[in-house]
């Protein structure tokens, strides 16, 4: 009985010592990818949780607390850059209505659009969500409109009175990398916005709409990897597949971003 119970804790301890070699090997010859997350003062509790989930290592970058060279040194050491959601943009930026937007800080504004720039310039993989969505769209010389419900349509609610998370479903474009991520044409997403894309910036293709014609996702097809969606993939992201597998694809391909 006792060589028995000996032999049980020699092979034991041998499993143990080859599971802690493979995590050595694994993590000297894949390293966890560092994936920059932009916002301001935004809490990202949820998007940190994802993003570790798919064994990657968060760069919190805070464009409230940190200066736009500070925010590039970060940058630099990013395999891929996430653009959080946030407040409202400066209607000057896009010819808009200031009497409809809520909370925005032009100064945040401009270095949230300087971070982008210095990102592709690095050529880094890039998603936005929410304003991060809305943020590519105007870099790229787009519009908003500033309150959906008052210039666009209230058939679907984008974010509901109480704010709280809305849900809708969205239709797929075919020939879209969302698509590929999404392996179907017709999916629910949530919620929370009352700004949108009204005018389609330079060179990006539509990926997705609501049902009321909103644009919901956009691309960068001449660039190695730019996703904009406006829901947020962080936010029940062990419940939703395409949360999981957009996240995945993102992180997958942030090889892209190593300089």
């Amino acid at each position: 009985m006792i060589s028995k119970f000996f032999k049980f804790i020699k092979i034991s301890l041998f499993l143990i010592l080859v599971v802690l070699a493979f995590i050595m090997i694994r993590d000297n010859f894949f390293p966890h990818k560092i994936i920059g997350i932009v916002h301001n003062n935004q809490n990202i509790s949820d998007i940190k949780i994802a993003i570790e989930d798919n064994r990657a290592i968060v760069n919190d970058i805070d464009t409230s607390r940190m200066d736009l060279d500070m925010c590039k040194r970060k940058i630099d050491s990013c395999d891929g850059v996430i653009f959080a959601g946030g407040n409202d943009f400066d209607p000057d930026l896009y010819g808009g209505d200031r009497s409809l937007v809520e909370t925005y800080s032009r100064e945040d504004d401009d270095k949230s659009l300087s971070i982008l720039d210095y990102c592709i310039g690095l050529q880094k993989p890039i998603l936005g969500i929410c304003r991060g969505m809305q943020l590519i769209n105007i870099y790229y010389g787009g519009s908003l409109y500033d309150d959906i419900a008052k210039q666009f349509s209230d058939k679907i609610c984008h974010r509901n009175k109480d704010n709280t998370l809305a849900y809708h479903d969205i239709s797929i474009s075919p020939d879209t990398r969302l698509m590929k991520i999404a392996k179907s044409d017709r999916l629910e997403v949530n919620s929370y916005h009352h700004e949108g894309i009204k005018d389609l910036g330079d060179g990006l293709t539509v990926s997705a709409r609501s049902d009321d014609g909103l644009i919901e996702a956009i691309e960068n097809p001449y660039y190695p990897y730019m996703i904009g969606v406006q829901w947020h993939p962080e936010i029940n992201y062990e419940e939703n597949d395409l949360s999981k597998r957009l996240l995945k694809d993102f992180i997958k391909s942030s090889d892209a971003g190593k300089n």
